[in-house]
């Protein structure tokens, strides 16, 4: 018989034996311990003051669609969930008869702040969800590995000569994006060669300007002779065409023009029709056509391993299947084929420009989400989809394997070159975490450092750190290096600060003195070298003769992979620092102009180049007439 709920003074409650599986000893008024019965894991743990607290807010959430934050102890964002009914979705992880998978039982445990986003709709919460996902990556969501490394080839067509290029991320910029792509090394292939077929602009340089290719016939955005706007145009309409998959207009296109370039006896063109059209030809030769019904799908198949997943998705357009795209899964362990799918589907199908309306996959999923993205998810049963999803699955199973394959041997090809390292630098123990620290700066101007990870001989990225330097009088980068160490081990190891096993400094041998005399105890309780770039020594202390490395031995290559990752990273912040304060610096010279219309415009053009270059048009539309007015009179007239 379960016993009776009785609640302290603060309104606590005690559980019974039945409630939670335990048995429970009654210490105090306000407090209770578990006794674990034997061969009995504890579950989560439901009585602690956090979630407590968390479950009372619960109970007074709206019953209206919206999305949750959890926050652990530390403040990190470690889930993003979206809700029909944000009540009853957030009280279900705190109810003591919680079904929840391990991983979720031990993220409860860890909470201490609830966040909560109300929306208007389902469809806003999952679009909300999928970019609060992508923004944070928090570690008990599943995410895709690697889409920060996405690639969009992007066509602006705002420009009267559109140019085509490659970027990361979508903005609303008046252009035709297209993607995402996984691999760089296929969008630079495909676009090498579209460039044959559609001779497009890919160079910074003005329309009147022409570039080398323009010079070789193989760019038509520089010609701005009578109707050359037209025919260039035309060769823009033509790439989106067969970015879309749909090559039959695109042939029949080509194969109009080499007609009338031959009939007003312009051979010349249409003998470049025609090698473009060959081409074409040669390369719809090897796609695999898959059904003669000209349908256009997606099908996706899930592998899985103890720790690992992988996406797999065919993509079929007309009837042919013309890629095949594999996404690594972080965070999948402890989550259902349904979760994941749903996840999956959700934050790649958000990202992509020119997708299908139709999905295939292996199970069934919440046809909310179908319905919020505008998809038609079917569950795949038999015939030509069934058979593509299997062979999906197949793949995403080769991939999975290939990628363990590839993880297994970088394993251990790291191991082996630390331990190369250990005894190079005379060290009493393999260094798993690597620290290297850099100073960026033009002219003392703006000095900003950067702190870099490596763990077992990988990059940490999450471990990354960038320090201001805050007394900008310093007058050297090797004292600016030992204020950034002063305050990088005023932290402590429980704050998220473990310490190194191998400090690394971008410097010589006055570097290290300077670190050494600024910095007690550093170089004798922690390992410390500098890593000249002049002759690539190393210099270590108490030793005045440096230590050299083979330059193709893989331990040098290790350090010099680091310190051009500090390198890399200390960089990209200055030049971000540098690019916030002179847009500052400008901006909040114009009267008026406010933060608001500051941060307007650099949300639309991002740099200050492109403010100066933007029409009264585009300025009048997005500040106003007079706002804009006093921007053109302050910023002067568009090149």
């Amino acid at each position: 018989m379960t016993e009776p709920l009785v609640a302290g003074s603060d309104g606590f409650p005690f559980f019974g034996v039945e409630d939670f599986g335990m048995g429970w000893v009654r210490k105090k008024r306000r407090q209770c311990t578990p006794v674990v019965k034997t061969g009995q894991a504890p579950r989560a743990a439901w009585y602690t003051r956090p979630m407590h607290r968390l479950a009372a807010t619960a109970k007074r959430l709206p019953r209206k669609p919206g999305v949750y934050l959890f926050h652990d102890r530390s403040g990190e964002i470690v889930y993003v969930g979206k809700a029909k009914n944000l009540r009853a979705r957030v009280s279900s992880y705190f109810r003591p008869s919680a079904d929840l998978a391990p991983a979720k039982a031990v993220m409860v445990e860890s909470l201490t702040q609830l966040e909560t986003i109300i929306v208007r709709s389902e469809t806003e919460a999952l679009l909300l969800e999928s970019t609060l996902i992508k923004k944070h990556r928090p570690k008990y969501n599943v995410i895709l590995k690697d889409d920060k490394s996405f690639q969009y080839i992007r066509i602006a067509l705002a420009e009267d000569y559109p140019t085509v290029t490659t970027v990361r991320r979508m903005t609303l910029d008046g252009s035709r994006y297209f993607g995402p792509y996984v691999s760089g090394f296929a969008v630079r292939q495909t676009l090498k060669l579209l460039k044959r077929l559609f001779p497009y602009k890919n160079c910074p340089n003005r329309p009147d300007l022409p570039c080398f290719d323009a010079q070789l016939g193989r760019c038509l955005g520089h010609d701005t002779g009578p109707g050359s706007q037209a025919r260039y145009r035309g060769v823009i309409d033509g790439l989106i065409d067969f970015l879309q998959g749909n090559t039959g207009g695109v042939i029949h296109e080509l194969r109009r023009a080499m007609a009338d370039a031959s009939r007003h006896h312009d051979y010349e063109s249409a003998a470049r029709y025609r090698d473009r059209l060959q081409s074409l030809e040669s390369i719809l030769a090897d796609q695999v056509v898959i059904s003669t019904s000209h349908q256009s799908f997606d099908a996706l198949g899930l592998a899985r391993s103890d720790r690992s997943a992988m996406m797999t998705v065919f993509s079929v357009r007309r009837g042919k299947l013309l890629q095949r795209d594999s996404h690594a899964l972080q965070h999948a362990a402890d989550t259902t084929d349904q979760e994941i799918f749903e996840s999956f589907i959700t934050q790649y199908y958000t990202q992509s420009t020119a997708h299908p309306n139709e999905l295939y996959i292996p199970i069934e999923i919440d046809p909310t989400v179908g319905e919020a993205l505008q998809l038609r998810i079917h569950q795949a049963q038999r015939g030509l989809k069934r058979k593509l999803v299997s062979m999906a699955i197949e793949n995403a199973s080769e991939s999975l394997a290939q990628d363990r394959t590839r993880q297994q041997q970088a394993a251990t090809d790291a191991a082996l070159t630390l331990e190369g390292l250990t005894r190079a630098l005379h060290l009493e123990s393999v260094p798993s975490r690597i620290e290297m620290y850099d100073v960026s700066n033009i002219q003392g101007k703006h000095v900003v450092a950067s702190m870099v990870v490596f763990q077992d001989g990988q990059p940490a990225p999450q471990s990354y750190r960038k320090f201001t330097i805050r007394n900008q009088a310093i007058p050297d980068d090797m004292h600016r290096l030992a204020e950034v160490l002063r305050r990088r081990f005023a932290h402590r190891a429980d704050d998220g600060w473990p310490l190194p096993d191998l400090l690394l400094l971008d410097g010589g041998i006055p570097q290290l003195n300077v670190v050494l005399r600024s910095v007690p105890g550093l170089g004798q309780h922690i390992p410390v070298a500098a890593l000249a770039k002049e002759n690539e020594e190393i210099f270590v202390p108490g030793e005045s003769i440096p230590i050299r490395l083979p330059r193709d031995s893989a331990e040098l290559r290790l350090l010099q992979q680091i310190r051009d990752e500090a390198h890399r990273f200390a960089i990209g912040f200055y030049r971000r620092t540098h690019r916030r304060e002179s847009l500052r610096s400008i901006l909040d010279d114009i009267p008026g102009l406010g933060p608001e219309g500051k941060k307007q415009l650099l949300q639309t053009f991002g740099t200050m180049t492109k403010i100066r270059n933007a029409s009264d048009d585009q300025l009048a539309k997005i500040l106003g007439p007079a706002r804009a007015r006093r921007v053109r009179d302050t910023l002067g007239p568009a090149d």
